[in-house]
């Protein structure tokens, strides 16, 4: 069984909670109101996604000499940077061209919830190893939604066809940054103990993750 599929396995041990608690937003019969605050949690977790993965590159860069997973992490890290860099701007452009405050979405505290989502990958990649953080990617991209479910959403909500634009984006690119980290992760020369750590944290994504959507409700 190759890495990734081992990795699955252990996420799938721990979506069940996400999986309802995005069923319960998707079909809420306040969707209208409930789907911009989800645009804008979601651009609470984009917004630290380049800053996450400049840690973790330079962390790895910090890695000895001639240690197997030194330079394809920082490789990898940079790339990622480079594909995702302005991805919050973008998302906040559409929440703004659909009639919300820009200032209102930037000045919002984000939760806990929100906070240690994110927070908990600071942790491991400044105390342990950056390797964790493909699991925490490997979660996020996992699921990008296909065109029927934002046509769905669209016809649903009523809401503005410019408030789906970054989102409909995200469900054209993922699936081939998905098949990506795959390969990247099944060709690197991982201990028992790096699997691990990815495995705990994309497992520790999914329930934080479940956490948030559910608070929005």
């Amino acid at each position: 069984m190759e890495t990734s599929d081992r990795l699955r396995l252990r996420m799938a041990m721990t979506n069940g909670h996400l999986v309802r608690s995005l069923d319960a937003l998707w079909n809420s019969p306040d969707i209208a109101r409930l789907f911009p605050e989800y645009l804008i949690l979601l651009h609470q977790v984009i917004r630290a996604s380049v800053p996450l993965m400049e840690a973790a590159r330079s962390e790895a860069l910090k890695l000895p000499i001639g240690d197997p997973l030194r330079d394809p992490l920082a490789s990898y890290f940079q790339h990622h940077i480079n594909e995702e860099r302005d991805h919050d701007d973008w998302t906040l452009e559409d929440l703004c061209a659909a009639g919300f405050s820009k200032d209102e979405i930037l000045n919002r505290i984000p939760l806990p919830t929100t906070a240690a989502f994110v927070g908990c990958q600071y942790y491991w990649i400044y105390h342990h190893h950056p390797v964790g953080l493909l699991g925490y990617i490997l979660m996020l991209e996992s699921d990008p939604g296909t065109t029927e479910v934002y046509d769905d959403l669209e016809r649903r909500t009523g809401l503005p066809k410019a408030l789906f634009r970054t989102y409909r984006m995200h469900g054209e690119l993922d699936p081939q940054h998905v098949k990506e980290l795959d390969e990247f992760i099944d060709s690197l020369p991982l201990s028992e103990s790096h699997l691990s750590l990815m495995g705990i944290s994309a497992m520790s994504a999914c329930i934080g993750f479940a956490e948030c959507v559910t608070r929005l409700q």
